[in-house]
């Protein structure tokens, strides 16, 4: 945890504070100390982000994680290439669709 810690550059309270608020469930060795993987590091950086760059609110930072999550779930399997090019065929008439709706300017 020490390192994790270090890294990031917050207070052991701190790391335990968001591992109670946004619901992780690291890991423990024998000893009893967290592993934390790879991807949870991902996530703990992500919040650090939206709280500290971002100004967030730790609820603010649960909505938008809650919503990128939401939105992912929505992705193709990146292994089925029919599903990727139904995927990229809908997002390109999407964005024509958008496109063509938005009126021009006239001077």
């Amino acid at each position: 945890m020490r390192q994790v810690c270090q890294m990031l550059g917050i207070e052991p309270h701190t790391l335990r504070y968001w591992e109670r608020q946004f619901d992780f469930h690291f890991k423990r060795n024998s000893a009893g100390r967290r592993i934390i993987s790879r991807e949870q590091l991902e996530k703990l950086e992500l919040i650090q982000h939206l709280l500290y760059r971002e100004k967030m609110t730790v609820k603010g930072a649960k909505r938008k994680l809650t919503a990128m999550v939401a939105k992912t779930a929505f992705l193709p399997d990146p292994k089925n290439p029919r599903q990727v090019l139904l995927w990229f065929k809908k997002e390109l008439i999407r964005l024509r669709a958008a496109l063509t709706t938005v009126p021009e300017k006239q001077d």
